[in-house]
């Protein structure tokens, strides 16, 4: 009779709950993964709508919704590109697809007034068998871009990324493969041009079996606007909260609006110790309590450097079992939040870890960046990260230092690498090396293609090795047999050779497509390996007379033959490829049972590496577990065996309600939202997602808000000057400025403004993607740039926001051109320069002490008035709240007052009233002369970078004499 379940029992019973987790009915057995059959689908199926309005949801109808939301934004994007391409094949890319195919298209040349045709292609190039499981190896070419791609710049095809593929020339009428991203090796590749190799993983082992012919080439669609990672391990974790109970429940599907205490917390306490707070006095003297509801005492803020409005916050935090923080811009959610997390620290047990997560990498690493700060122990799931205190505190770093503890992995490790040998033997035996050429004798005979007679009759005369051949057909056994029968080919080659455009606009298109804007600058974890490589090294002659019935002749002759040297010379070819076919063929089915098994045994090592990762983060004595709310999802089964209790979510109004609900593990007790739902909200990439009924920008803090769940709003902000602060009074009338906000200091050159508008009516113009840019705006951005600094402000200090992707790398390429900046070197490897220039879609959460905003919006026809982006409250308000002391707009104020924009830039630009002007007022520091700046090349006019033109005057540091020079600020 087995005892009792021991502590590390229970904590593989969670763990194999994930990897393996158990069959359902209904949605719970639908893929995450799109399926072929729905992406060669003309029309797309919305999904159903939700009962979530009814009294009272079931838990499984509301997971069943979000899931079925997930799913279509997943899927929708690639099915519409796939789509795209079966009704126009020979299509150049469009702002949706990416295309990876042979193409042979004629393109007039307007210099040669000649076709030119160009010929590329993806092919298999093997398997890459590692830890995750069997991966297909690929080689493609590029040619529908029209121009070459920086492919170490460009975020095409990042792991992650779900693809479709079809055979040519089918091309997605009854063939589909859907694939994922897994690796994509850039360093393997001589120039940046050149398209790098990818690892593709295929779910159904007998599909990757059958894919591997290195000659079969594929169409490959990518969908620009979607990442699929972003969905997939939230689809899991939604699966997996359906067979869990949470605490949570009540609020998601019941509408419950009272929020009780945690389960910790008993409910005849009526105050907490929060002595772990004290701000610059002796903890020891007293201790420091808070009530568990009510009034706090005003003493207490003196004692723990908090504001009112921040103690009542820290209140729910500590207290509730479901906390709502709002904080409007400048507030302080971090610092709140680094307090609550000192508090919590302190009252929870030391063996379980509190989780903090955010929608952002940087967020998130900002966050635990400050704990390491306070002496904190903490670690980091996923490794994108620039902080090399958060980099030394990874899970990837901290395995190596365990890795001598990792003796049951070694076990399911050896037996990986025998199942790899084993298919490595299959592939080798099918798709012969290049020292071999060609497929031995024995190994057909084996299977039964050829008799033990027809083989001897091929080696009998043969006295060489497989050493011996060293690449050279002829030594083959087959080689005297095939004669002159054979033409040599090699391994595909990947190239990119661009469509000429009519204007013969040439270039290279790096990051600045725009696409998958979380993943710029940062390198994705990937796993490498040793590939087998499979080729075919020649292709064999066959009579025009035998085409149409190549097989039978081929059956007929071996038939009739007991020596092959019997076979006319002429059909040799034809039989030596037949004869490969098969063996092809009938080496695949024990290929497949033997990824099949690779398959299993990964499993059996993520769960093993995953016990081990427990013991990792509980000798390495972490109070903290951080991660992306991605990562709650992809790391769920981890997560959910440290049983942890309490949960803060930053970023919480910017996180998708299903990225939430699906990291509910059971054993929660407190979870704490913090954001604002005033600024920047869900994307959805399917614009459809984002209306009612599915609401997919919505989030979890947004509809519990304004369901009525009470929530906590910081009140008292110290960022922005109040000049700045008053644009945002008509959205938070509460909000106060600190006595500190008052008494910044002034930016050198400006005089002493804090506001200003710049206002013109240059027309903007759109890239080749449909994004707008204004280069007016980016030389005004340029030259103010350049004054800035030379007056003494840091480019550091300095941030550049626009609304769109395509100005901001306009403006990055001319700040390099124009300003010569040098580059610094970040942690991660990447070259830096000069300002950090922007998307304000990426900035939430950050600041600075200047901000310049380039609105780029401006129609050629000013009867056609458009703001476009700049319509979005959410993002207006989070531009215009990111400055200290100093906040330029530049824009055309006429076409945002009377776009569908105005409800929004009409109060603004009331509050700016004066400040705005068709000129930038600068002031040159050494003689008080004010200088007005209307047009990008008044900045060169300038007697020097800084300087106002009069006389000098001032005397010089080294002789003393006046100095003769025009003013150089």
């Amino acid at each position: 009779m087995p005892g009792p379940a021991t502590e590390s029992d229970r904590l593989e019973t969670i763990i194999r709950s994930h990897v393996y987790p158990e069959g359902g009915t209904g949605w719970h057995r639908i893929s995450e993964l799109p399926v072929a059959e729905e992406l060669m689908t003309a029309t797309g199926k919305m999904p159903s709508p939700s009962s979530l309005n009814t009294a009272s949801p079931s838990k499984d109808e509301y997971l069943r919704f979000q899931y079925s939301v997930l799913r279509h934004e997943g899927v929708e994007p690639l099915r519409r590109a796939v789509q795209n391409y079966k009704s126009a094949p020979d299509m150049a890319e469009s702002t949706e697809t990416c295309i990876y195919t042979q193409v042979r298209k004629g393109v007039l040349s307007q210099r040669r007034r000649k076709l030119i045709f160009v010929t590329l292609q993806v092919f298999v190039r093997g398997a890459n068998i590692i830890r995750l499981g069997v991966m297909v190896r690929v080689t493609f070419s590029a040619v529908r871009t029209r121009q070459l791609v920086n492919w170490s710049a460009s975020e095409r095809l990042v792991p992650g990324t779900v693809v479709a593929l079809s055979p040519v020339p089918d091309n997605f009428e009854k063939g589909c493969i859907v694939a994922v991203v897994t690796g994509r090796y850039d360093e393997a590749i001589d120039s940046p041009e050149t398209p790098p190799p990818l690892d593709l993983e295929i779910r159904d082992p007998e599909v990757a079996a059958s894919i591997m012919e290195p000659d079969q080439e594929y169409v490959m669609i990518e969908a620009r606007s979607n990442y699929f990672e972003a969905v997939r391990y939230v689809m899991e974790g939604l699966k997996q909260a359906a067979k869990e109970e949470s605490p949570f429940d009540k609020y998601l599907t019941k509408g419950a609006k009272p929020v009780t205490r945690p389960a910790c917390l008993s409910r005849d306490r009526s105050l907490l110790d929060i002595s772990s707070l004290y701000h610059g006095v002796d903890a020891n003297i007293e201790r420091l309590n808070i009530p568990t509801q009510g009034d706090i005492p005003e003493h207490i803020e003196n004692k723990t450097g908090l504001d009112g409005s921040q103690l009542m916050a820290l209140q729910s935090m500590i207290t509730k079992e479901l906390s709502i923080i709002q904080g409007p811009p400048g507030t302080g959610k971090t610092h709140t939040s680094m307090a609550a997390l000192k508090v919590l620290l302190s009252t929870q047990p030391v063996n379980v870890p509190i989780i903090i997560t955010a929608q952002k990498n940087d967020t998130v690493n900002e966050l635990l960046s400050r704990c390491h700060k306070q002496g904190v122990n903490f670690i980091r799931l996923g490794g994108q990260t620039k902080d090399d205190a958060v980099f030394q505190r990874t899970l990837f770093n901290l395995r190596a230092i365990h890795r001598g503890k990792a003796r049951r992995r070694d076990r399911f490790q050896k037996r990986l690498d025998f199942l790899k040998s084993q298919a490595k033997v299959l592939l080798q035996r099918c798709f012969p090396p290049f020292r071999q050429q060609l497929i031995l004798p024995e190994h057909l005979q084996v299977v039964g293609l050829i008799t033990l007679r027809q083989c001897a009759s091929i080696m009998v005369n043969w006295t060489g090795s497989l050493n011996t051949i060293a690449g050279e057909v002829s030594r083959h056994p087959f080689g005297p047999w095939l004669g002159n029968e054979t033409l040599a080919i090699g391994p595909h080659q990947s190239i990119h050779v661009p469509f000429i455009s009519d204007n013969g606009a040439g270039g290279v298109l790096g990051s600045e497509e725009g696409e998958h804007n979380f993943y710029t600058n940062v390198r994705k974890e990937q796993l490498s390996g040793k590939p087998v490589l499979i080729s075919h090294w020649h292709t064999m002659k066959i009579p025009k007379s035998a085409d149409n019935n190549s097989k039978a002749i081929v059956r007929r002759l071996l038939a009739n033959h007991d020596s092959l040297w019997n076979i006319p010379t002429h059909y040799r070819g034809m039989v030596y490829q037949y004869l490969e076919q098969r063996y092809i063929a009938s080496t695949r089915v024990a290929l497949t049972r033997v990824f099949e098994k690779i398959n299993d045994i990964t499993r059996e090592l993520k769960v093993v590496r995953w016990q081990e990762d427990i013991e990792t983060i509980k000798e390495s004595g972490a109070r903290i577990i951080g991660c992306t709310t991605t990562g709650l999802t992809k790391y769920r089964g981890l997560i959910a065996a440290m049983q942890p209790r309490v949960m803060m979510i930053e970023e919480a109004a910017e996180t998708r309600e299903a990225n939430i609900t699906a990291a509910l593990f059971p054993t929660l007790q407190q979870i704490i939202l913090v954001g604002d739902h005033m600024q920047l909200a869900p994307h959805a990439d399917v614009l459809e997602l984002s209306k009612p009924p599915f609401n997919l920008n919505v989030s979890l803090f947004q509809r519990l808000v304004e369901g009525g769940v009470g929530y906590s709003s910081l009140q008292i902000q110290r960022r922005m000057a109040p000049e700045i602060r008053r644009l945002l009074s008509g959205w938070y009338p509460l909000l106060v400025d600190h006595d500190c906000t008052r008494a910044q200091d002034a930016v050198p050159g400006m005089g002493s403004q804090r506001l200003l508008w710049f206002d013109h009516q240059e027309p903007e113009l759109a890239n080749r993607y449909a994004s707008k840019l204004n280069t007016f705006e980016a030389g005004m951005v340029v030259g103010l740039y350049e004054h800035l600094v030379s007056n003494g402000t840091r480019p550091s200090d300095i941030t550049v926001l626009t609304f769109y992707s395509a100005q901001k790398t306009y403006i990055e390429n001319a700040l390099r051109r124009k300003c010569q900046l040098p580059g610094r070197q970040s942690t991660d490897g990447y070259e830096q320069a000069g300002p950090e220039v922007q998307t304000v879609d990426g900035y939430q959460g950050k600041e600075n002490e200047v901000i310049l905003i380039s609105v780029t919006r401006s129609p050629e026809d000013r009867r056609k008035p458009d703001a476009g982006f700049v319509k979005d409250l959410r993002r207006a308000i989070v531009a215009l709240s990111r400055p200290r002391r100093l906040l330029v707009v530049l824009g055309n104020a006429q076409n945002l007052g009377l776009s569908s924009a105005r409800h929004i830039w009409g109060g603004i630009l009331d509050k700016i009233g004066g400040l705005r002007t068709e000129y930038i007022p600068i002031l040159c520091e050494a003689h008080g002369t004010e200088i007005h700046i209307s047009k990008p090349d008044e900045w060169e006019k300038l007697a020097s970078k800084g300087g106002c033109g009069v006389a000098c005057g001032r005397r010089e540091i080294v002789h003393g004499a006046l100095c003769d020079r025009r003013c150089h600020g």
